[in-house]
């Protein structure tokens, strides 16, 4: 009983996160650090519409390979991009095969800057090597690739989580 309640806390904490399996890829977006008004959501273009939320401030995309698309906040609701300006984004790039090379790059993630209706990246990974992580400066771009064939990009808006990272 102890132990169920220890391991549903856990969970609750750091959000349930499936192990890495082969081939499978997703993309999880991290807002619940930001503070802004009007409630911002994420959206993944080029995503097909499987997206859930496993809590408030979070969205997770499912997507095969190949995919190619950009993940950005806007306000919640707004037509398009819901400003005039560019937002920054992310671009994912996520390979049918790994590019030449050794070992060869399966996905590919680039923060682009641009305007910050939300709040800006914070931090993003893959959750395949939760010990490489990317912070960028202001109107900097920057990319992160993974050699792991599958996984989850994690990006964090506004703020980094607090302690180790889940595994």
């Amino acid at each position: 009983m102890f132990s169920s309640i220890i391991l549903t806390t856990l969970l609750a904490v750091t959000g349930a996160q499936a192990a890495v399996v082969e081939g499978s890829w997703g993309v999880r977006a991290d807002f619940s650090r930001c503070e802004s008004n009007p409630p911002m959501e994420a959206v993944l273009e080029g995503a097909p519409s499987t997206k859930s939320s496993p809590a408030e401030g979070i969205t997770d995309f499912a997507v095969t390979a190949p995919f190619e698309g950009r993940l950005f906040l806007k306000p919640a609701g707004a037509v398009g991009l819901g400003s005039p300006y560019p937002p920054q984004e992310v671009d994912v790039k996520v390979f049918a095969e790994a590019t030449a090379g050794d070992p060869g790059v399966w996905a590919n993630a680039s923060i682009v800057p641009g305007y910050l209706p939300g709040g800006p990246v914070k931090q993003m990974l893959w959750n395949t090597r939760t010990d490489v992580v990317v912070e960028p400066c202001q109107n900097e771009t920057v990319s992160l690739e993974t050699i792991f064939n599958g996984g989850s990009l994690w990006v964090y808006y506004c703020g980094a989580p607090e302690g180790p990272l889940p595994a």
